[in-house]
């Protein structure tokens, strides 16, 4: 009988080995596809795009790849980490204190292993974009520091 560990090795190495082969095969990811979405058809005839086959792939895995994250790669900032005795219930009453000073500001406590609590602040998508709420942030928080992270998507409503 296999142990559980070994059944997950073979799932690994025949999911990465029929992934490859499965991206090559998928239809409607292409450059040109993606490049004419939401085109009318009279549009669309007109753009014409030449390149290796290699490059549909490499779009695709890309997709895939961002689409896997949950997020975007962005900033966030760091206003605590502990790995003490106390550090959960400090955590807790960081993120409470941060929340009720700034509601429009998203605040996330994590666990990293081994013993790691932090409490991270906003989702902004540039370190120019992060940088302009940290000097106010860090005048309350001294230890804060900018962290490159992957945060919430946030969809823009046009008005």
């Amino acid at each position: 009988m296999m142990s559980n560990l070994m059944k997950s090795l073979l799932l690994a190495t025949l999911f990465s080995t029929l992934l490859p082969l499965s991206l090559t095969a998928q239809r409607g990811l292409g450059v040109e596809e993606l490049m004419n979405d939401g085109r009318p058809r009279y549009m669309a005839d007109r753009l014409v795009v030449l390149q290796d086959p290699a490059i549909d792939t490499l779009v695709s895995r890309h997709i895939l790849m961002n689409a896997s994250k949950n997020g975007l790669d962005g900033w966030r900032i760091q206003i605590y980490r502990g790995g003490h005795r106390t550090a959960n219930e400090d955590s807790n009453k960081i993120c409470a204190q941060f929340m009720d000073e700034y509601p429009d500001i998203p605040a996330y406590r994590t666990f990293d292993r081994p013993n790691w609590f932090k409490v991270k602040v906003g989702d902004f998508r540039t370190r120019e974009e992060a940088a302009k709420v940290f000097f106010e942030i860090q005048s309350k928080y001294p230890d804060a520091y900018l962290i490159r992270d992957v945060i919430a998507f946030k969809t823009q409503v046009v008005k």
